[in-house]
């Protein structure tokens, strides 16, 4: 009897039956724009203009006082192109679809699943400006992932059944799922989390998701007494001094607070009990104790329709880094879907090859293109795995990142 040899789609459709499996993170992302990418294959560089709610000032009186639209946007591009390399023998090729899933499929995609996974992760954590928790302490109570919520709701994030999202490690995991153990809950979930030593599902209103892709953030190296230099600054970069000279610098991911700037309720512009945290955007050293911080958010004052902290840095206000010098911690994340968008499109496929397949499964929004070609020198089938996707942190204030060892 002829052995039914694999043919390159099905091979193709395979792997993406693995890939879509082991995406986490990608299912907690929007992914509303991958469509405007188009469907005959996408390039990368390719890229979308994202556009943000408008703003509004309220007026006093009855006089008529206009103001005209103004929109923020950002730009979701794809500049991320990941992909899995190897070759098989003609013996290894022949290989029934079942045994070469096993032995050669599903490590390759299960790694670049992974991959992509931890490229999310990294992007939110470092994006998000918000954070609790204490660099270096795994949370043990529920109190710190409340405290997350409590910042998404003062930022108008959507609380509703299911639109949070929450992506631990293993560690903040297990510490949470211990400590479960003394809370008042229904019977099925303490069951479910004792039994099972995880937590449930939905949990103090977010979907629980444990990765090992969480992203670990090193803090820069700071010595002194960081101020402002100079009153009343506005915008995107942040003039200071005080630092040590010669003995500081801080990564892209770090975060801080200014004394005495306060965060306002998005949509009231009303001050809020809580400092505004801002993360670095542009790592940034310099030897004389004086540095220019790339941040973000942009510093918007009152009175203004983009208004974000109640008042501006006073001169001299003193600076305080989240997290110690040098320290280095996983974060977990818990942000809306709308926070992050996600696009993974498909790629053309090549023409001067043996074999392409490119597969795209229309509603989960994932493409995989596999190439294949013969090696009759060495008798060797070399193959490809490619994928091309771009990551935007678009509502950035709708996450909050969420300090652990």
């Amino acid at each position: 009897m002829a052995n039914n040899l694999p043919t390159i789609d099905d091979i193709t459709l395979a792997a993406l039956d693995v890939f879509e499996n082991n995406l986490y993170a990608a299912k907690c992302c929007s992914r509303k724009l991958e469509g405007d990418f188009g469907s005959k294959g996408g390039q990368i560089g390719d890229s979308l203009r994202i556009r943000k709610p408008a703003q509004f000032t309220v007026r006093t009186g009855q006089a008529w006082a206009g103001q005209d639209i103004e929109e923020q946007t950002d730009t979701l591009t794809l500049d991320r192109q990941k992909g899995v390399d190897f070759s098989m023998t003609s013996k290894e090729r022949k290989l029934d679809l079942n045994s070469l899933t096993q032995q050669v499929l599903k490590p390759a995609i299960v790694r670049l699943a992974n991959e992509v996974d931890a490229n999310i992760l990294e992007e939110v954590s470092k994006a998000t400006y918000n954070a609790v928790g204490t660099p270096g302490t795994t949370p043990s109570t529920m109190a710190t992932y409340i405290d997350a919520g409590v910042k998404l709701t003062n930022m108008t994030c959507p609380r509703g059944n299911g639109e949070r999202h929450l992506m631990v490690n293993a560690e903040m995991e297990g510490d949470i799922a211990f400590a479960l153990r003394d809370y008042f809950h229904r019977q099925g979930k303490i069951n479910e989390v004792f039994d099972k030593a995880e937590v449930a599902d939905y949990v103090a209103g977010y979907n629980w998701y444990t990765d090992q892709n969480v992203y670990t953030h090193t803090v820069g190296t700071y010595a002194g007494t960081p101020l402002v230099n100079g009153a009343s600054q506005t915008g995107s970069s942040l003039i200071t001094d005080g630092w040590s000279s010669g003995a500081s610098n801080l990564t892209v991911g770090d975060r801080f607070t200014i004394a005495n700037v306060f965060a306002v309720n998005p949509v009231t512009k009303a001050s809020l009990s809580e400092l505004q945290q801002f993360v670095v955007t542009t790592a940034v050293s310099d030897s004389t104790g004086d540095m220019t911080i790339s941040i973000s958010p942009s510093i918007v004052g009152p009175g203004e329709r983009f208004q974000n902290v109640d008042s501006l840095p006073a001169d001299g206000a003193a600076i305080t880094v989240f997290g110690t010098t040098g320290n280095v911690y996983s974060q977990g994340v818990a942000f809306n879907e709308e926070a992050v968008a996600l696009a993974i499109v498909p790629l053309e496929r090549p023409k001067g090859v043996n074999q392409a397949s490119m597969k795209y499964d229309s509603q989960s929004g994932v493409g995989l293109r596999y190439i294949e070609w013969y090696d009759g020198d060495s008798d060797i089938w070399k193959s490809r795995f490619d994928v091309l996707y771009g990551i935007k942190t678009q509502r950035p204030e709708w996450s909050v990142a969420i300090a652990a060892a």
